[in-house]
């Protein structure tokens, strides 16, 4: 321990005699330290940090998949009650749904996201309220009863600053008398990920109906499959044997209701990789991996960096070691010191990364997702991203220090001493070993460029996407009259009223209303049947996604209709139901057909057919890379809803009336709450919109540039040394009658081969290493040639430069002066 001590004293006078390295080196690993800390955080945030509840690696999440039906499903509470009662190796199953609901206290309305919840939740999580109580496992048994609230923390300390005495508080959700009951711990932000909730309601709470579906429904149809389930495993309990129980439980399920569950089966993910939706093609590890990987070739740019320039120190001081060999210092001894040095600086540069880190962790976590929604993004650092910290630095310091230090084992301490101050001579090893370090960080530079490439290519393509409807000049307003309690038919002339006064107001084009937005957060899938097609029984009917709107919603949108017409006031609540169906729809339900006049079903009202009265073309309504989705339209006056988003056509900018229209809508409704108030651009930039595509052509163009301007220096400082070596053979050179034009040709010669190995090796890991990016990218293929000819055109461009610098500095050397170093 006291030689280990004397080896840092020593380390720390050497970076202080030498400022100009040690800040060099430290802001070298700290920007490559920060990048891959920063990844690292992101992805700690997102997939590895556990839930905040006692024991949470026992935590599963359930998912329901049935024979011939794509993707995965929810479950019904009837499933959930059965597979409760019968799963053996699962200590307990809890249910819960998130759902929106508005929250009125004392006449002032506002938004707020809840989770209904079986009356198991807290008490199988083991949540402790921060204050009052939460739900009683006694309580949420019976439908309708027990109008209880748990308000979520964040929500407490925004709505009620805190305040202990709303605990008791009676209060109106969606216009019904409700009582708070208490607030969850600090931390806990619910169950599902990146959502913080603002509250808690029993599964059975019949103020919580949702989009017109009675909870009665919900509660008992074992078709209604909207539920999440989590399981708590038993202690000694892995996935594998809750998997196995659960294989039993489906089949006897399947077995027992045919005509529901024929063919089902019901998988179990870890939470963590259940985030967040369970999905078996679940591409968020491979998008983390990825990212990792290429902020750890920006750290190992900068490692190869700073080991040239140490392996450069190395040969100046190989007389200092030689001596200190001369004097009894064993080899390993020296060793230890090269390599403390290297650790001493990869602390220092680490230290100062993991700050940079942490401040790029603090600033990601507030990004916003164009959404009052309460998107919940906690990056910052804990124990698991130190850890990985302290990790990166100690290989850091071994990667920088490995080769200078192996170097000084093997040196010659005899033939330096005798050569005096010219030991210190390149020979062909040293300069190979530079140069491999440099071709290295070519090569990773060109990776990193050639993603943030194809990641700025992708978003250039998705922005340029047909929408299928004009995003420009629309403002879009959400509100919900339920959370004043309106009647339908007081919500409805709330509506008409509201209409009227906005396309009244000055720079209004046209206005329309829907309850989904395209891109947005909320949807809604219906049940779809066609007469004379019988579904296959066990199967469920097609689910198709269904939006009601008001006459000129499609004008309002600029969405052309393609063939029949547009709704209008005539399609009152005593017409005959019709709808507006997209061009898919019409090609999956009647190929070849004509499809206005069709008839089809919905299980809300089977008992109604709704005719076919347009089409409309496609457009992108949850992801701008989807392939065409059916989709239906229905009157607003035929199917109501009490929360709507109002879309205005302007002629002016549109935020230039926003405060005007929510003053129309204070008017008319005190207290009403108004959210997702935004130009309809701006709402694009959501997570279904372009958010993902620009964050990740951002994070990478980051990531490219530090790598470029580690390897330019790397690519510098190698040639600028090389010919500040070969001052004296310069001078003879040109003494002897060479031109500048052969100086700059020998100069350049060394720095091209190098450039040119790196590039190569760069193209080969590229072509190989970007096919995992094919379900990232849209618009542009891994290995497309105009990103990677622009790429190398651009590297090449400036390590010629870098290397010019050097060359052409070489060129004006005095040969007297030269000569005299001789």
């Amino acid at each position: 321990m006291l030689n280990f001590w004397k080896d840092i004293q020593y380390a720390f006078r050497t970076l202080t005699k030498n400022p100009g390295f040690a800040v060099i080196g430290i802001v070298t690993l700290a920007l490559g330290m920060a990048a891959n800390t920063t990844i690292f955080s992101v992805v700690n945030g997102l997939i590895l940090r556990p839930l905040s509840v006692p024991r949470p690696e026992q935590i599963t999440v359930l998912a329901l998949q049935q024979a011939g039906t794509a993707g995965l499903q929810g479950f019904s509470y009837p499933d959930f009650l059965d597979l409760r009662s019968q799963s053996a190796s699962i200590g307990d199953l809890v249910t819960y749904r998130v759902s929106l609901a508005g929250l009125a206290v004392e006449g002032k309305g506002n938004h707020c996201v809840i989770t209904r919840v079986s009356n198991n939740y807290f008490s199988v999580l083991g949540i402790t309220p921060a204050a009052g109580r939460l739900i009683l496992p006694t309580e949420g048994v019976t439908p309708g009863a027990d109008p209880v609230v748990v308000l979520g923390y964040s929500y407490w300390q925004k709505r009620f600053a805190g305040d202990l005495d709303v605990v008791g508080k009676h209060v109106e959700m969606n216009g019904h008398p409700a009582t708070i009951v208490g607030v969850t711990p600090k931390g806990f932000y619910g169950t599902y990920s990146m959502l913080n909730m603002d509250a808690y309601v029993p599964l059975s709470a019949t103020f919580t109906e949702e989009f017109g579906t009675p909870v009665a429904d919900t509660w008992t149809k074992r078709e209604m499959r909207g539920l999440t389930i989590l399981g708590r495993l038993k202690p000694g309990v892995d996935t594998k044997q809750a998997q196995a129980s659960l294989n039993v439980v489906a089949k006897r399920l399947s077995d027992e209701h045919p005509d529901i569950d024929k063919g089902i089966s019901v998988l179990v993910f870890p939470e963590k990789l259940a985030r967040p939706e369970p999905d078996s093609d679940n591409s968020l590890p491979t998008v983390a991996f990825i990212f990792i990987a290429l902020s750890s070739l920006v750290l190992l740019v900068a490692c190869f960096n700073v080991a040239n320039v140490l392996l450069v120190r190395a040969t100046v001081r190989q007389r200092e070691m030689a001596i200190r060999a001369a004097m009894g210092a064993g080899r390993s001894r020296l060793v230890r010191q090269y390599l403390t040095e290297s650790l001493l600086l990869a602390l220092l540069g680490g230290g100062a990364g993991l700050l940079l880190a942490s401040w790029a962790a603090g600033f990601l976590s507030s990004l916003s997702l164009g959404t009052s929604l309460p998107i919940q993004f906690d990056f910052h650092p804990d124990g698991r991203v130190y850890l990985f910290a302290f990790a990166a630095i100690f290989l850091t310091g071994l990667i920088v220090g490995i080769v200078p230090a192996l170097r000084v084992a093997r040196t010659d301490v005899s033939s330096i001493l005798h050569e005096g101050g010219r030991g210190s001579s390149d020979g062909p090893r040293r300069q190979f070993a530079r140069n491999t370090l440099v071709a290295a960080q070519v090569a990773g530079s060109l990776v990193l460029l050639i993603v943030a490439g194809l990641f700025m290519r992708s978003l250039g393509k998705a922005q340029n996407i047909n929408l299928g409807f004009d995003p420009d000049q629309v403002l879009n307003l959400t509100t919900d009259v339920n959370g004043l309690g309106y009647s339908e038919a007081r919500g409805r002339d709330f509506y008409r009223d509201l209409e009227t006064r906005i396309r009244a107001l000055p720079g209004v084009v046209s206005e329309a209303q829907a309850f989904t937005v395209p891109l947005g957060y909320i949807s809604e899938d219906v049940s779809v049947s066609i007469p004379g097609r019988p579904v296959e029984p066990g199967k469920q009917p097609p689910a198709i996604e269904d939006n009601s709107v008001t006459p000129g919603y499609f004008n309002t949108m600029r969405m052309p209709l393609l063939r029949g017409r547009d709704f209008t006031e005539a399609d009152g609540p005593k017409a005959p139901p019709v709808a507006v169906i997209s061009a898919a729809m019409a090609k999956k339900f009647w190929p070849g057909e004509d499809a206005l006049g069709k008839q089809f079903f919905i299980k809300d009202n089977p008992e109604k057919s709704i005719e076919v009265i347009g089409v409309i073309q496609d457009a992108k309504y949850r992801d701008i890379t989807e392939e065409p989705r059916p989709i239906f339209y229905q009157p607003f006056a035929q199917s109501y809803m009490s929360m709507r988003t109002i879309h205005v056509r302007t002629s002016v900018p549109p935020e230039s009336l926003a405060v005007q229209i929510q003053e129309q809508i204070s008017e008319l409704a005190p207290g009403l709450a108004v959210s997702e108030v935004q130009d309809m651009k701006h709402a694009l930039q959501g997570a279904n919109g372009f958010f993902f595509y620009s964050f990740g052509a951002q994070v990478t163009a980051v990531l490219g540039l530090l790598g470029l301007i580690l390897a330019v220096v790397g690519i510098y400082s190698v040639v600028s040394y090389a010919a500040a070596r070969r001052t004296q053979e310069i001078g003879i050179r040109i003494a002897m009658g060479a031109s500048p034009g052969d100086i700059l040709k020998m100069v350049l010669r060394q720095g091209i081969s190098v450039v040119g190995i790196g590039l190569a090796l760069g193209l080969v890991i590229s072509l190989a290493g970007t096919r995992l990016l094919s379900g990232l990218v849209v618009g542009v293929k891994p290995s497309d040639p105009v990103t990677f000819i622009v790429v190398v055109l651009l590297l090449t461009g400036i390590a010629l430069f870098a290397c010019w610098i050097p060359a052409r500095r070489a060129t004006r050397i005095d040969p007297l002066i030269a000569l005299r170093h001789e």
